[in-house]
């Protein structure tokens, strides 16, 4: 079945199916919510969804995050359906791996065909009318920010700091003002 909608998430007039309507971009970030959307993105952009399968009311696919975590979704009658194999998909929770499949199976978050209003001078990124209208490498890079152990984060970005000059003056900027934040003066150089 094809259903046809005019709008925010469709062109006016452009058949989508049930599944695509069930889980339009929006709908997906407002079920998941801010921080697991934008992890489902990055798993999406990540290229982290395999085995997909898609049909014009349901989607399945794996989605490697530490671990194969399988995932089903489905345009019921009474509204989007979502399993997953992860602890939060299985009670239900419209998980981050839910949100990738969603995204995939249904074209979503820039993940589409370039259109022509696409502008590919950006380095990748999606259009500003977008939900997710990062670059999609900060985006993953903040998603690695947020989840690496705070050690490692030091480590990498002391490395980085040694490998470039800016990075190196923009790190010693920011402790010679955060410094002055926690004692009221600044190190000397």
């Amino acid at each position: 079945m094809i259903i046809s909608v005019s709008g925010e998430n469709g062109h006016d007039g452009d058949p989508v199916t049930p599944l695509e309507a069930a889980f339009a971009e929006r709908a997906c970030a407002q079920r998941a919510g801010t921080d697991v959307f934008i992890e489902g993105v990055n798993l999406a952009l990540l290229g982290r969804v395999e085995q997909l399968r898609i049909r014009p009311t349901n989607a399945s696919g794996t989605v490697d995050d530490d671990g194969p975590h399988e995932v089903r979704l489905e345009a019921a009658d009474d509204g989007p359906r979502t399993g997953c194999t992860c602890p939060e998909g299985a009670t239900g929770t419209f998980c981050r791996h839910a949100v990738a499949v969603a995204l995939v199976a249904t074209g979503s978050a820039g993940l589409a065909e370039d259109d022509e209003d696409d502008d590919e001078g950006e380095g990748g990124a999606i259009e500003e009318s977008s939900l997710f209208a990062d670059d999609p490498v900060h985006a993953a890079m903040r998603v690695f920010l947020s989840r690496a152990p705070r050690a490692e984060l030091v480590e990498t970005l002391l490395d980085a700091a040694d490998e470039n000059d800016a990075v190196a003056d923009a790190l010693w900027e920011a402790t010679v003002a955060w410094h002055g934040r926690q004692h009221g003066a600044t190190p000397s150089a």
